[in-house]
């Protein structure tokens, strides 16, 4: 197979994330919905035509794919189908929402409800009932740097979604499927990998699809072939000057700066393996204001929760946190070591994040002269009466559960200090329950909601103390779900 053909940036040093043509398979029973079904060449059927339409962004990407199918025999053909789709995991790790430690749990069907969606079939513009497999597929592809020749494992996840085709005798029918795929991209900042939120820091991402499992219909190839691959939804700094954007051997043409388009005839699937695309930009930060503020975007209306204290100072209520003005505060009693702050659900709600104005932001002047939280702990408490192991956070340093909104490694005025409510790792991996005979952690099943909220209790552990006063001052909390469904 030429690795390079259909190539717009092969970066072996990155995570694929491969979206795959289908193919005809047989009988899609019991026995074969936990693994890569067997193909059944259909050699009666040729692929007249393969019109694909792809919308890379973030998070997720959106595909559509018709086939022109044309029956050449002088009887119906009746074929079940089925359709791949490949996802990374991403949890944990440099690029993605998994990392190496991995459970059974990660193969079973729900850990893909997140990352392929929105699944649809057609038969001549007729919706097609569809089922999907009982279980994700593990896969592992080996590729080899070719500057330094490291043999580099990645693994992605196979998804496998059935329908049955009816083809007429002697007619030709389009079959059209449309999924939208979590897209592979990484911030560059580990710790915020594990936030839903990651997608407003994007540094880098990559799109890819494998085209050779069409190769069982016909004489493995479609008579004619186009592809328009649209990235309109990345900001301009994915496509600079420095971007590299098209293999030369490839009939692709870039026609604007985000968009490429093929259009070619005697399309070999298996000869063209696979196409990836990858973008970049070097400036993390700037993209925040590219994609939005999720302070705002990603915001839970502040009706929707009540927060009280554990005390205030007269003039300083605890109304402040909620009020979305920045120039107010709430000041804790005493040194404010040992304060509590409590949000209530009226009904539980899914949250991702909570955002929280640490110090006095009505200027830099009262920011300084103020304390500010420095360590807390954070208890969660879910919808299904839950509670997660109580995590105390230090918001001076970066950690998995903690971030702030601008690059810097220490709190400075401006800067929104970021509690992570809901570790991406956790719904891929579980609650866990304990450990085994040798010592191997045990995990429960996490439900596909366990996201959702009924309350968070935050505890201030200690303070940075102000320049010139030791009151403890916040100036606002914003809840946040960043989950984006």
């Amino acid at each position: 197979m030429n690795k390079h053909l259909f190539t717009l940036l092969l970066l072996v040093s990155l995570p694929l994330l491969l979206h795959a043509n289908g193919d005809p398979v047989i009988s899609y029973s019991a026995g074969i919905r936990s693994c890569n079904p067997i193909p059944l060449k259909v050699t009666d059927v040729q692929v007249v035509r393969e019109d694909l339409d792809i919308n890379v962004a973030l998070p997720y990407s959106t595909v559509r794919v018709a086939y022109r199918l044309k029956n050449n025999s002088g009887k119906p053909i009746h074929v079940d189908y089925g359709f791949p789709v490949d996802f990374t995991g991403k949890a944990s790790g440099d690029y993605g929402f998994e990392g190496d430690d991995m459970t059974e749990d990660l193969y079973e069907v729900g850990v893909a409800d997140r990352s392929v969606r929105a699944i649809k079939f057609q038969l001549d513009g007729k919706e097609l009932p569809w089922t999907r497999s009982d279980e994700v597929v593990k896969t592992g592809e080996i590729y080899e740097d070719e500057e330094t020749g490291e043999r580099i494992e990645i693994t992605v996840y196979r998804l496998w979604t059935y329908t049955v085709l009816d083809i007429p005798a002697g007619e030709t029918v389009v079959l059209q499927v449309d999924y939208e795929v979590l897209s592979d991209w990484s911030t560059g900042l580990g710790s915020l990998q594990m936030s839903p939120l990651s997608r407003y820091f994007p540094s880098s991402g990559s799109f890819s699809y494998d085209f050779s499992p069409a190769r069982h219909w016909g004489n493995g190839k479609a008579d004619a072939f186009s592809c328009t691959i649209h990235c309109d939804a990345l900001p301009a700094p994915f496509f600079d000057d420095n971007t590299p954007n098209l293999n030369t051997e490839v009939p692709f043409v870039r026609s604007n700066k985000t968009t490429w388009t093929c259009n070619t005839s005697d399309f070999d699937f298996e000869a063209a393996d696979e196409m990836h695309l990858y973008f970049w930009q070097d400036n993390w930060n700037a993209s925040y204001a590219q994609w939005g503020n999720p302070l705002v975007d990603c915001a839970v209306p502040a009706a929707a929760y009540n927060v009280t204290v554990s005390g205030a100072q007269a003039n300083y209520p605890a109304g402040n946190l909620s009020d979305g003005n920045q120039t107010t505060a709430w000041v804790a009693p005493g040194d404010g070591i040992g304060s509590t702050i409590d949000i209530d659900f009226a009904k539980p709600r899914r949250v991702s994040d909570i955002g929280f104005y640490n110090g006095y932001h009505k200027s830099a002047a009262l920011w300084n002269a103020n304390s500010r939280v420095k360590t807390l702990r954070l208890e969660v408490t879910r919808a299904d009466g839950y509670r997660d192991e109580p995590v105390e956070i230090d918001v001076s340093e970066w950690s998995p559960r903690y971030y702030v909104l601008r690059g810097d490694t220490a709190p400075r005025f401006g800067d929104i200090s970021m509690l992570t409510v809901t570790d991406l790792s956790r719904q891929i991996h579980g609650r866990e329950t304990g450990v085994d005979s040798n010592g191997v952690i045990l995990y429960d099943e996490v439900p596909f909601a366990s996201e959702y909220v009924s309350h968070i209790k935050i505890t201030v552990l200690s303070v940075v103390p102000g320049a010139k006063y030791k009151d403890l001052c916040i100036s606002d909390i914003v809840v946040l779900d960043g989950f984006n469904d």
